[in-house]
């Protein structure tokens, strides 16, 4: 009886914030949905007529959808790539012993406290500025004619500024993921033998496995939408080279002012994004059950 009453109170107290989280999401998604029907347009206000499904037509019919696409794609495998492959790296030489150890752990994991609109701001003009940066100065000097990353390869260049903002978080996850190895393992296979690449192909790297689908799950969702290096390096261009799915909606809603389209890309990119979370979800606790 004690414990009824107990969870009784329990469900009463938490009922409050569990309602203000539910309505957090629940509102901005029902205006979503409700604006997504509309021909609302900012430039003619108080005209909203009622047009069904005709602004998803339009807004997946758009040939800068397509682009947007593909360039989420190539954004989140890009960076999951990079930051798989180079924390599995960093972790292991941060594994080793080294003088000033805690140091160098901070001072690798620093990137991940930095706002993403600041890094996006030091890259674009401290680095990749074709006049000024620092990239530019170092071509310079080897006598080559500087490259502008930003105009030329402006989808590569945000792959690059995100990678190193994610990498720290990769780094730290594996790290604490390889300092829980039973080092017994790895010393039995070296009296054994084994060469270090046959050590880290059949011990770490499957201990590790657990490790890099978290990784993966969580950076998916994150990059799924990112915007402000966007916005703050290339505003999507040259024309939609740069473009994905989370910029095309803003430039739909808040540069062309027609919140309608701009709502149903919203509809659409949550659905997207939840099919991605769903399939991840299952892949990884088909992993975690293995």
């Amino acid at each position: 009886m004690a414990t009824q009453h107990s969870r009784a109170a329990a469900r009463v107290m938490i009922s409050p914030a569990v309602i203000l989280l539910l309505g957090w999401m629940l509102i901005p998604l029902g205006m979503t949905l409700y604006f997504s029907f509309l021909r609302y347009n900012l430039l003619m206000p108080g005209a909203n007529p009622f047009v069904g499904w005709e602004n998803y037509s339009y807004f997946l019919s758009d040939p800068a959808f397509q682009t947007a696409i593909v360039n989420t794609l190539l954004l989140v495998l890009g960076v999951l790539l990079i930051t798989v492959v180079g924390g599995v790296l960093i972790a292991l030489l941060l594994d080793q012993p080294m003088w000033g150890q805690g140091i160098v752990r901070i001072l690798v994991i620093a990137p991940f406290f930095v706002m993403p609109t600041v890094s996006a701001l030091v890259w674009k003009n401290m680095f990749m500025n074709p006049v000024n940066g620092l990239f530019a100065h170092l071509f310079q000097a080897l006598g080559l004619a500087p490259f502008d990353f930003l105009a030329q390869a402006p989808l590569a260049s945000i792959i690059g500024i995100v990678s190193w903002q994610w990498l720290p978080f990769a780094t730290l996850i594996l790290l604490t993921a390889m300092q829980s190895l039973d080092s017994e393992q790895l010393e039995a296979a070296e009296m054994d033998g084994a060469s270090p690449l046959a050590r880290f192909f059949h011990i770490v790297l499957p201990h590790l496995a657990r490790a890099i689908t978290v990784v993966i799950l969580i950076q998916t969702i994150f990059l799924l939408s990112v915007f402000a290096e966007i916005l703050v390096t290339t505003n999507g261009g040259p024309g939609t080279a740069s473009t994905n799915l989370t910029y095309l909606v803003y430039a739909e809603s808040l540069l062309r002012f027609d919140v309608g389209t701009g709502s149903a890309g919203g509809v659409v990119a949550i659905i997207l994004a939840n099919i991605v979370a769903i399939f991840l979800m299952r892949m990884i606790g088909k992993n975690l059950d293995a």
